[in-house]
Order: C-alpha cells, then structure tokens, then sequence
C-alpha cells in the first residue's frame, strides 16, 4: 500500500471535482460474453461462482485505478484488493463472506470454497472495520437484469467498488453474463471499465492451460 502524492497524481483533477459529490460514482450495466468460461468450467468440472470470480479479482488487481481508496482527504492504493461478497445462508438470508484474493487459481477456488462453507452457518453483515482493501460482490443467479443499483452510507467514501451479477443466458448461441459495476469517478473511468473486461477474457483464457 501507499499513498498517493494527489499533487502529481494524473487523475488530480478529477478526483477533486467529484470528491464532494453525494454520489461521485458511475455505473455500468452490461452482458458479457461467457460462452468460453461456461466451456471451460463444464470441461473441468469446476463451480462457476468461484471461478468467475476469481477472473474478476485477476483482472481488478491488475488495473490501479479500481485499487485506489479514499481515506479523508488522503488517497491510498493498494498492493492486492479483495473479495467480500454475500452468500446465502440455510435460512435463505444473506450474510458477508470475505475470501483473500491469491494469484494461483487452485489455491483462490479452494479458499472460496471454503469461506462459503464457513459462512452458511454465521449471520454476519460486516467487514473488518476500516479495512477498505475489497470488492463488494454480490450474485444474483436467480435471474438476469437490466441494471442495478446499490445503497450506500452517509459516511461512505464510496471508493470500494461494488460488482453485481446475475442469472448467465443464451443469446444467438453465446452464454452472456448480466454485469453491473459501480464506481467512484473520481478514481476510474470508463475506459477502466473497458480494460477490466478485456481482463476478464483474458484470464478466463488463461485458465484453459490449468
């Protein structure tokens, strides 16, 4: 981690002029192509939530600009961000799951796994105070979507990145995933939107050689 010099910092200008915004984010709702992760996951028997989000988190913490936070009036970025998303539990209420992010896919899906496992017996709805180095992520596999929208805290930075999807479909013989991504523009633009999802594709690409 370090802090940012915003003095010299390329996105100075635009930090400062979105920075007292109520609401300085932007959002994105999209439908990405998946057909060849829905070919790779069936192929090797693998689940597709941990998978996928494995592929997110790669392709986030390769791109700075989703791993800056607001802390006050200072600006850090981080060395490695991480997924807190929710999970549901056996009574059919959500609860918060965090899993560390870790480059070597095997060790993320195991670890994924297992957080799940953990977290169907808890009923918690926090992260760790002040921790900020996260990817909110929530699923909604029950059905596909036109766009979302997230609540937020009055004393919220709004500087994590908050990442929705839904029910995968059939579109013209290619699966498609409903995508939603929610961020600070302050921080990120929409060109980082564009090279999040080349990333994307290109780590699940790098998974058909595991």
């Amino acid at each position: 981690m370090k802090i940012v010099d915003i003095k010299k910092w390329n996105r100075k200008k635009y930090y400062e002029y979105y920075k007292n915004y109520d609401n300085p984010c932007f959002s994105v709702d999209l439908n990405i192509d998946i057909d060849l992760l829905i070919r790779i996951v069936k192929t090797k028997n693998l689940k597709f939530f941990p998978t996928f989000i494995y592929c997110l988190m790669k392709a986030m913490n390769d791109i700075d600009e989703f791993k800056y936070r607001v802390r006050g009036d200072t600006v850090i970025l981080h060395d490695f961000i991480h997924p807190s998303f929710t999970v549901l539990n056996e009574t059919d209420n959500y609860v918060f799951c965090y899993s560390e992010y870790v480059e070597d896919f095997h060790v993320f899906y195991e670890n994924v796994l297992e957080n799940i496992k953990k977290a169907l017996n808890s009923d918690n709805l926090e992260d760790e105070p002040g921790k900020d180095d996260l990817v909110f992520i929530s699923s909604l596999p029950w059905f596909s979507f036109n766009s979302v929208t997230h609540p937020f805290s009055k004393d919220d930075p709004h500087s994590i990145p908050r990442i929705s999807f839904g029910k995968y479909f059939l579109e013209n013989s290619i699966y498609k995933l409903p995508l939603s991504i929610q961020i600070h523009h302050g921080l990120c633009d929409g060109l980082h939107i564009a090279r999040l999802i080349d990333g994307i594709n290109q780590s699940v690409k790098a998974l058909e050689s595991i």
